[in-house]
């Protein structure tokens, strides 16, 4: 009788999956794990600690992360809001106010206590260009020839606000005897019909006037007071 040797079973060649393809298919399949949850909480991932936590643990850990960043940024975006709605209530009250004035001096006092009190200014001046006129205000007209005017010629051309560190020569000349005071100002520009001028804000505060800061408030400043000058200056002549 011979002896029939049983085949041995066929060996299947082991296949190796690389790290880069697991990768692929999870980023293809992202809902894999939904039926696989225990193999969820077997996994282990490293952790910036050094300690290895679970992947349910660790995505928690990413998400809330996530959710102050998100909430750090809402809260940012929040206080801008509260801020631009105080100024546009700021610039409301400075309107009124200035409607209420009824001479030029008048406004011009009104203008510098409603800087003094709603924007924290502490030094504000205000040069007229045009129309020429005779106020008993020291230093409010200055002539179109000035040479004084040389110093703010781009602002003027322009007719965009500036905001930053005043030379001491331009502080001098529009802030006077407290030109040593004047750590940061704005410069706005006044134009309407038949007005042209200059209004400088100035602060003790080295901060306060930036250069590169948002000019949108401050132009709507110029304008507002801009347009009041204009209306009394035309009724006067």
């Amino acid at each position: 009788m011979s002896l029939i040797t049983p085949k041995a079973p066929k060996r299947h060649k082991a296949t190796t999956i690389s790290a880069d393809e697991v990768e692929a298919y999870l980023r293809q399949h992202p809902d894999f794990f939904y039926d696989q949850l225990d193999l969820l909480e077997m996994l282990k991932v490293p952790h910036p600690c050094g300690e290895a936590v679970s992947l349910v643990a660790r995505q928690i850990s990413l998400l809330r992360d996530s959710n102050r960043q998100l909430q750090s940024q809402l809260n940012d975006i929040l206080q801008i809001a509260r801020d631009n709605d105080a100024l546009h209530q700021r610039i409301h009250q400075l309107t009124l106010t200035l409607l209420d004035a009824a001479t030029l001096d008048d406004t011009l006092g009104s203008l510098t206590w409603c800087l003094h009190e709603y924007f924290q200014a502490d030094f504000v001046t205000v040069k007229i260009v045009q129309p020429s006129i005779e106020s008993p205000i020291a230093g409010l007209y200055v002539p179109s020839d000035d040479v004084g005017l040389v110093l703010f010629a781009s602002v003027l051309e322009t007719g965009k606000p500036y905001c930053g560190k005043p030379d001491p020569v331009h502080a001098k000349y529009m802030f006077g005897n407290n030109a040593s005071g004047v750590l940061s100002y704005a410069l706005v520009p006044l134009q309407h019909v038949g007005l042209k001028g200059l209004l400088a804000i100035g602060s003790r505060d080295a901060s306060r006037f930036q250069t590169g800061m948002g000019l949108h408030f401050l132009g709507q400043l110029g304008e507002v007071v801009s347009a009041r000058l204009a209306s009394l200056l035309s009724e006067a002549t």
